[in-house]
């Protein structure tokens, strides 16, 4: 079986949001859009630091979606207003080496302000490393011909906590829907996110801390609850339907029901293409809770681009490979099931690599 190693390095892992913004040379549009690239960061700090920098409100910033921070990622923003070239200039400077980067560029203005559910979707450029000869040779053999996969589409482990730190934010909006803002405040702290420093340097009523941070975050919390409740109803749905061994796991303390057959994965889509799921949204002065439809299974297709050796790992190898996914998938999750079905139909051959 492969164990294939992901995320291994920030550069491992190149996304590109898609979203044709419709964007003017018009300056006295109400918006200005930039371009953000970054690593390391989160999407909120990003726009914290953004706002503290340049000289405006952090909630004049919108983005149409999260990307990881343990990854290179490019994004659009909206700012309501302008930020200067010399603001720009001066945050590129300070934010342009070390471990963690960030750059910022301008994309033109217009009228429309970012929110969630605008994207097209995200590309992906990922290497995937620690795997054996025989399993690089089989992916060497497909070329440049993209793999139909069919994946369940679960939240993976990122929605529920920075790399590194706890897998607890379901948890924390757990407690804030049953208002036990000392037990949310204190999985913060815990949690090595950005907002892990502030909360330990709260000393306040736990209540407070919560009113004051960006509302954008605590909507945040709200959802990774909602999106293990959803990963919940899906396992329970992946094991009704299967006929087939299922590989149950757990990754970093999360379980998930796997299927192991490519026909089990089109038997859940055919008996739920969607489930429903509670979403929150920061509108209008207030946290909207409203109700969606997520696809059970996606369709994508993983490009294999090249194998080499991995320079990791002696006697390893790795593969650089491409994909696109519609907004909210997460690559990681597909990936890793696309790894597991090859190795499974390729075991016979690849038994003594």
């Amino acid at each position: 079986m492969e164990y294939p190693v992901l995320k291994a390095h920030d550069t491992d892992f190149v996304v590109q949001e898609s979203m044709v913004l419709p964007a003017q040379d018009d300056p006295d549009a109400p918006y200005q859009y930039l371009r953000l690239r970054k690593r390391g960061y989160t999407t909120f700090e990003a726009l914290e630091r953004i706002a503290a920098l340049c000289g405006v409100s952090a909630s004049d910033l919108s983005t149409a979606g999260l990307k990881d921070e343990d990854a290179v990622t490019e994004q659009h923003i909206a700012c309501r207003g302008r930020l200067s070239s010399d603001a720009i200039t001066e945050f590129n400077a300070r934010h342009a080496s070390g471990e963690r980067t960030m750059t910022l560029t301008t994309h033109g203005y217009g009228h429309l302000n970012l929110r969630a559910g605008q994207l097209e979707g995200n590309a992906f450029r990922i290497t995937v490393r620690g795997l054996s000869s025989g399993f690089a040779t089989t992916l060497g053999a497909l070329g440049e011909r993209a793999e139909n996969l069919f994946f369940v589409n679960y939240y993976d482990v990122q929605r529920f906590g920075v790399a590194g730190g706890p897998r607890t934010t379901h948890q924390i909006g757990g407690a804030l829907l049953e208002e036990d803002y000392g037990t949310a405040l204190a999985l913060v702290r815990e949690s090595q996110s950005p907002e892990a420093d502030h909360a330990r340097r709260f000393t306040g009523p736990a209540a407070q801390f919560f009113d004051r941070i960006d509302p954008r975050v605590r909507a945040f919390y709200l959802c990774a609850r909602a999106s293990w409740v959803w990963n919940g109803q899906l396992a329970a749905l992946v094991k009704k339907v299967s006929h087939h061994p299922l590989d149950e796991t757990l990754r970093e303390g999360l379980p998930y029901a796997f299927t192991t057959h490519r026909d089990d994965a089109l038997a859940l889509l055919r008996h739920a293409t969607s489930l429903p799921y509670e979403r929150y949204r920061w509108s209008n002065a207030a946290i909207r809770r409203t109700q969606g439809l997520r696809r059970t299974v996606v369709q994508t297709r993983i490009r294999v681009d090249r194998t080499s050796e991995d320079s990791d790992t002696p006697g390893r190898y790795a593969c650089e490979i491409a994909l696109f996914l519609p907004p909210g998938c997460y690559a990681t999750n597909a990936v890793s099931q696309w790894v597991a079905w090859i190795a499974r139909t390729d075991a016979p051959r690849n038994a003594n690599a």
